[in-house]
């Protein structure tokens, strides 16, 4: 494939995304709820679309866990987008103004905590110096959307807690496995994508 047509790919791929997604100031923060906001960054590297995850360290809640970077919405954040730029530029050094965000994701509840999850697709640049904040995240790495697409990294993770074990249907990349909510956003990225 050449050049020309990998980046007319890509920008069809994006094109579709947008279209897909709804618009971000339709992520409302509704009254009594226990809201939380993610960013989905997205990047082009070497003519593959790459999504960038987090490994949360072992300090926070769902520690240990793969995640998209992202945290609680606070009463001072002017909206969940907010909070999820926010978020991101504290856990992994994203500066919101670097964020090109291309849409919202319809809400959705953690399965462990029932939190409410508002989740926003960016398209932020590459390279970009990321830097952790070692008390929130363990890890900073990516995974090219082709590979998410391949059910070859298709499996299970078996989650324990309590003396009790639930198996979730995950994607296992270089031995990290990406499961629940962060799995089921991903999967809704992926279909809006096909």
């Amino acid at each position: 494939m050449s050049p020309g047509e990998t980046r007319n790919g890509l920008d069809r791929g994006l094109q579709q995304l947008r279209r897909g997604l709804l618009d971000p100031a339709a992520a409302a923060r509704p009254e009594g709820e226990r809201l939380a906001a993610v960013l989905v960054p997205i990047f082009e590297r070497s003519g593959d679309l790459h999504l960038l995850y987090i490994l949360r360290s072992e300090e926070v809640s769902h520690r240990g866990q793969v995640a998209f970077p992202g945290g609680r919405v606070d009463p001072e954040d002017q909206s969940p987008m907010a909070a999820a730029l926010r978020e991101a530029h504290e856990e992994v050094g994203i500066e919101p103004g670097a964020v090109e965000v291309l849409g919202a994701f319809p809400g959705m509840r953690t399965a462990t905590t029932g939190i409410l999850v508002a989740s926003f697709a960016g398209l932020i640049p590459w390279p970009l110096s990321l830097r952790a904040n070692p008390r929130e995240v363990a890890e900073i790495f990516s995974v090219p959307i082709a590979v998410l697409r391949d059910v070859r990294y298709r499996d299970t993770y078996v989650f324990r807690r309590d003396g009790l074990e639930w198996r979730f249907p995950a994607i296992v990349y270089d031995n990290r496995p990406i499961w629940g909510l962060t799995y089921r956003i991903t999967l809704s990225l992926l279909e809006i994508m096909a």
